[in-house]
């Protein structure tokens, strides 16, 4: 079945479920109708036989001849009230009699009516659904030209990518329905997001690919240097050994962040959570840190206990973001203090540095792949600019979010919050 023919089948299930509703409906209006009707013509013969309404306290019943069914009893259906101790019968066969000489046409009017209904509504479906069989149209192209020429040209493909870029959200599609509004708005957000996905994707490789040419060529320039000077010369080996050295390194670190993100945004990362105290994750990293970076003064801020359902590893990383990051921007002997505790529904953890801190209007962006507020001093301290975008990724898979504040040339306090797991907290005993 071609995507035409599928958006003509849905158009023709759509106006059938529409049409056997419409009939529904109809017999209910109609069976209203009938009984005010019939309460009415009651009212007028009771009235007829009383001079006025007898009031709700009489006795009133339906009665029928017994002994007989179907048909033949509804024709001796009557309507009977005790009035000042008689028993009064209103038959009503006339009634009927009249109900069905003004309703017979009426309801021959209605049925073809809804008859007509299946062919003249299946039509209308089908104009409404346009806009989706013109995109079913458009998709069964493209798939069909990809599976029957595999080596198609790839510069079409390629106009289609810069007809993606160059789509302009404010033109929004519109078919001017109101019944569509919906489906509308629904197609509107979906290309916005396709828009900034492609985008950001376009930027992220662009990005990556930059980052990625400034260790090769300078790899290829100590390679160079080796292969004229360095050979004979035991000072320009040392040195391009150690830059080659240093570079490879931050090529390492730069490729595994990236292959973290791609896992990521492909759905393949799985989280592992389990009941796990911040605080003590805190005292761990703090006693690390000490250890392996006697430059810095670390300090310990206030450690109560933090249960939080989450992955350890992942949450662990997380904070060595952090703690990398204020370390990277501290000066030697500068104070980085290590914080956590838990407000109620929350608990959080906290890393507080005394360095360079970043300008008001930086603070939104620090989370954005490849940002730096001051790119020189990130290439010469060995940032990535994906640590941060990382352990935004991490955080927020855990429901959580971040609170930044940070003042230039005093420091800056990067404070993560995640939800208080009650579970969490009984297995840690806090």
């Amino acid at each position: 079945m071609n995507a035409k023919r599928r958006v003509n089948s849905i158009a023709r299930r759509i106006q059938r479920s529409w049409q056997w509703k419409k009939l529904w409906h109809t017999l209910l209006v109609d069976a209203a109708a009938l009984l005010a009707c019939a309460a009415a013509y009651l009212y007028v013969r009771e009235t007829e036989i009383t001079g006025a309404f007898a009031g709700w306290d009489i006795v009133r019943g339906l009665t029928g001849r017994s002994g007989l069914s179907g048909l033949a009893w509804l024709r001796t259906l009557t309507y009977t009230f005790a009035w000042e101790g008689v028993v009064h019968e209103v038959p009503l066969l006339p009634f009927m009699r009249l109900a069905w000489l003004f309703g017979r046409p009426l309801l021959i009017v209605e049925g073809v009516l809804w008859l007509l209904g299946f062919f003249g509504g299946a039509h209308s479906a089908r104009r409404l659904l346009k806009p989706l069989d013109k995109m079913a149209e458009t998709a069964q192209r493209l798939t069909d030209a990809a599976a029957a020429r595999p080596a198609l040209d790839e510069s079409k493909f390629h106009d289609l990518e810069h007809a993606i870029e160059r789509i302009d959200i404010g033109d929004r599609l519109s078919t001017g329905d109101k019944d569509l509004k919906g489906l509308e708005d629904a197609i509107n957000a979906l290309l916005a997001r396709m828009h900034a996905a492609y985008r950001q994707q376009a930027q992220f490789v662009s990005d990556a690919s930059h980052e990625l040419r400034t260790p090769i060529a300078v790899l290829q320039g100590y390679a160079g240097m080796l292969d004229r000077w360095g050979k004979d010369d035991p000072q320009v080996l040392e040195e391009s050994i150690a830059a080659i050295k240093s570079e490879t390194e931050h090529m390492k670190t730069l490729v595994e962040q990236l292959l973290f993100l791609a896992r990521g945004d492909n759905g393949r990362m799985q989280l592992a959570p389990e009941p796990m105290d911040l605080s003590a994750m805190m005292a761990e990293a703090l006693e690390e840190y000490r250890m392996i970076d006697p430059d810095h003064d670390w300090r310990q801020g206030a450690f109560s206990p933090s249960p939080v359902l989450a992955d350890p590893a992942l949450i662990k990383q997380a904070a060595r973001v952090l703690i990398d990051n204020a370390k990277r921007y501290t000066p030697e002997g500068g104070p980085i203090r290590l914080s956590c505790g838990s407000d109620g529904e929350n608990c959080w953890f906290e890393v507080q540095d005394g360095g360079i801190g970043i300008d008001e209007a930086d603070v939104p962006h620090i989370f954005d792949r490849f940002f730096r507020a001051d790119r020189a001093r990130t290439r010469q301290s060995g940032g990535t600019g994906l640590g941060l975008s990382i352990a935004r990724w991490i955080v927020e898979r855990h429901d959580g979010w971040f609170e930044v504040t940070s003042r230039p040339g005093l420091g800056t306090r990067i404070r993560v919050l995640l939800p208080r797991a009650e579970a969490a907290a009984q297995a840690v005993g806090a």
